[in-house]
């Protein structure tokens, strides 16, 4: 039996759509009315089954090729296969029509009608690819209108098909949706990519379009969400990024990954719907690159713990830690840790991860270090000496971060503990002369650093340890020995004692004159002693007696008793500056000078 009405196949037109057509031109409104009078089943039809299709094919007197040729064959496994691609069937949305304005209103003009092809029923391909303009798309219809049936939809919709406008897409969306169809029926002289060809083109469309969502959308975003513009753009930038191969889809993951809003976050939390659509994939083989790329940049960008398994592959070394991980490794609180982060300037997606082995010293010297009290205590000594000695180089800050407290060394303090009682025979009883490290300071005027550095630098050779006293307290130096190693150059002047010699006076009245000022004087150290005491320059014993003649001065240079000089001084009525009574008798030179040469 043939058909008195039938149509021609058009280019890549699916069974289904001409069926629908030839039931239309037959003068039904539903194609499963006019299947069902041929005697045929409509569910084998889209089945494409041989005996089926082959009836059909004498039915409408249509080469039984041309009739398959471009129709969705079900396979085993859930695959459909369109020419040699075998697609799954979620690669596919049948139920919803697609369509390009232009492309149908070209077929009316040139045809006199329009036809289903079998790219628009790919579920990433948004848009035409020989008009580049963006499909419209027709809502499953209600029973009894079966969502298969071509024309009857076309028909039900014509007004809007009509008036549809053509929304223009950018270049690259028009390149993916190019590459779909050069992909599916074999074009030569499409641009070769290597590494997205090496997937399977469900693999490839769905890796772009998803990709491109979640640069695009974000990690929170469902797939399928997205209207149809936004997916086609959305596919165009996840194409453009894979066609330049995995480097540029690695660089693409850490750019998500450092962009995060999540400060905490792992893999699941920045990559959501991304991560677990490739963890839940039902053909995970088809996609193993993609899988594999994925799972390999995540076990080297993030911290997991080792042997947690991810999507498929558990983490040998790992790479990067926790900041809470490595508090806990140096026993330090969070509260230190953060403190810590902030003085280390750590901030973004630095807060998230960190190499096990970064910052091994500065947490080892916060863990195990002492701050100022305690270096003082281990040292036995007042903490203000611990300045001392940092300001004299003797000790060093391990660490200095701001904010922070500033940390020594265990081994540093055991170090200078060391170098002081390098040499230092242990006894029980300080030898005479020796005496502890903060008495000798007193003693001789010192301070325990000038000390210590003396001691290090080997200038004190007599040294001792005393049992039982712990710290620098125990340490015994030579007083002689001391006095010796810091005496200074003896002075040019003239100490209070020599003054007295010079002038014939007692103490008192060298102390009386110094303290008026009428000998100038100067305050030294002792060249041994370090005690402080006045010098008088020479010069200025000259002018003094250039003005002043002390009475013992005068009975020594004439070489008689001081009471004569003063008994003649008295009779030629010359009297003694004002002095108090316990001090010695002082003329003035101009007065007493001429009665003493008489």
């Amino acid at each position: 039996m043939r058909l008195g009405l039938s149509l021609p196949v058009l280019p890549q037109e699916t069974l289904p759509s001409f069926v629908s057509y030839v039931a239309q031109k037959n003068g039904s409104r539903h194609v499963q009315d006019f299947v069902q009078d041929m005697n045929l089943s409509w569910r084998r039809i889209q089945q494409l089954d041989p005996d089926t299709v082959e009836e059909l094919a004498d039915l409408t007197g249509t080469d039984i090729g041309a009739l398959a040729a471009n129709s969705f064959l079900p396979v085993d496994g859930g695959f459909f296969r369109l020419r040699d691609s075998d697609l799954p069937k979620f690669f596919l949305n049948r139920p919803v029509l697609k369509f390009c304005p232009v492309c149908v209103r070209a077929d009316h003009d040139a045809h006199g009608r329009t036809w289903g092809r079998p790219l628009w029923q790919i579920d990433p391909l948004w848009v035409c690819p020989v008009h580049g303009v963006l499909l419209e798309a027709l809502e499953p219809p209600d029973y009894p209108r079966c969502p298969h049936d071509f024309a009857g939809r076309i028909a039900d919709h014509r007004d809007r098909v009509r008036t549809s406008e053509a929304v223009q897409m950018a270049g690259e969306a028009q390149c993916f949706a190019r590459y779909i169809s050069d992909r599916l029926y074999h074009h030569l002289h499409r641009k070769s990519l290597p590494w997205l060809d090496g997937l399977p083109i469900d693999v490839a469309a769905r890796l772009c379009e998803n990709l491109g969502i979640l640069v695009r959308l974000g990690a929170t975003t469902h797939p399928k969400a997205p209207d149809p513009q936004v997916r086609a753009e959305a596919g165009a930038l996840g194409f453009a990024i894979c066609a330049e191969g995995p480097d540029a889809l690695w660089d693409a993951y850490e750019t998500i990954r450092r962009n995060s809003p999540n400060p905490k976050g792992g893999f699941y939390t920045d990559f959501g719907f991304y991560s677990t659509w490739l963890q839940r994939l039902s053909h995970r083989e088809r996609y193993r690159p993609a899988i594999d790329h994925f799972r390999d940049f995540v076990l080297e960008s993030y911290p997991l713990a080792q042997g947690q398994v991810v999507l498929g592959k558990a983490c040998g070394q790992r790479k990067w830690i926790t900041w809470a991980e490595l508090g806990r490794r140096y026993g330090m609180s969070f509260g230190r840790m953060s403190r810590f982060q902030r003085a280390v300037g750590a901030s973004g997606e630095d807060l998230r991860r960190v190499a096990p082995a970064a910052y091994a010293r500065e947490l080892r010297i916060l863990a195990t270090g002492l701050d100022r009290k305690q270096a003082a205590q281990k040292l036995n000594i007042h903490p203000s000496v611990i300045d001392d000695l940092v300001n004299a180089g003797l000790l060093r800050h391990g660490i200095v971060l701001p904010k922070l407290e500033k940390l020594f060394l265990p081994e540093d303090v055991d170090a200078l503990l060391a170098s002081v009682m390098a040499g230092a025979a242990v006894v029980d009883v300080a030898p005479e002369g020796s005496f502890p490290l903060g008495l000798i300071g007193g003693k001789a005027k010192l301070k325990a650093v000038g000390l210590l550095q003396a001691r290090i630098a080997g200038q004190l050779k007599a040294a001792h340890r005393l049992c039982g006293v712990d710290g620098i307290p125990g340490r015994l130096l030579d007083l002689a020995e001391v006095l010796d190693c810091f005496a200074a150059a003896p002075h040019t002047g003239l100490t209070r004692q020599q003054l007295r010699v010079h002038l014939h006076v007692n103490g008192a009245t060298i102390s009386l004159l110094l303290k008026s000022g009428l000998i100038a004087s100067t305050q030294l150290r002792a060249p041994r002693s370090r005690r402080w005491m006045s010098s008088v320059a020479p010069e200025e014993l000259e002018r003094f007696l250039s003005r002043y003649l002390p009475l013992g001065l005068m009975a020594y240079e004439l070489g008689t008793q001081a009471r004569h000089v003063a008994a003649r001084l008295d009779k030629a009525n010359v009297w003694p500056i004002p002095m108090p009574a316990h001090c010695s008798k002082i003329y003035l030179r101009e007065e007493a000078a001429p009665i003493i040469a008489i």
